[in-house]
């Protein structure tokens, strides 16, 4: 059951982050758009960097989460860790998890509740041109609840597996 559950939270950390990456794909297509555009015929892109920082940044920020927790990439603190007893370690380990996962999961819940409050009022951003935001605003709780339901499988593997390591991966063993 765990292994199924484990091959779904990394098919959708992997899918999350193909996703932030044609998003930056189109954040450089677009970018590059717009500095011909503006220097070749004096006619940037309207709107450019309202739709680079709503959509495009949205997705590279908050899209590959789950995958860089996947990896334990996410930053650590191990100034105490490696002076504590291994069953201390462990218990921390899966305190700290469990903790993650609490909290992303109220910013998922959150971010869900103001996605659907800013689609409602079909907001909006002025700039140059009128830019909808609220369509962008429902990436931040998939990132969250993405994220969250790794932490929450670390937590699972840190108190069950023995061998778990919070260690990053190496890229090296081809994890990816």
């Amino acid at each position: 059951m765990l292994a199924r559950i484990d091959t779904g939270l990394l098919w959708l950390s992997r899918t999350l982050l193909l996703l932030s990456g044609v998003g930056l794909a189109l954040m450089m297509v677009q970018t590059v758009a717009d500095v011909v555009a503006d220097n070749f015929w004096s006619r940037p892109i309207p709107g450019n960097f309202e739709i680079i920082s709503v959509y495009h940044m949205v997705l590279v920020v908050f899209l590959p989460l789950a995958f860089v927790e996947w990896q334990h990439e996410n930053i650590q603190v191990d100034m105490l860790w490696r002076l504590m007893p291994g069953w201390l370690q462990r218990a921390v380990l899966v305190l700290g998890y469990v903790v993650s996962a609490v909290f992303f999961a109220i910013l998922a819940r959150q971010t869900w509740f103001d996605a659907v409050k800013a689609m409602t009022k079909g907001e909006m951003m002025m700039g140059n041109v009128y830019v909808l935001i609220w369509p962008a605003k429902f990436v931040l709780p998939v990132g969250f609840a993405a994220i969250g339901l790794v932490s929450l499988r670390h937590a699972v593997h840190a108190a069950l597996d023995p061998a778990f390591s919070p260690d990053p991966v190496d890229p090296g063993e081809g994890h990816i």
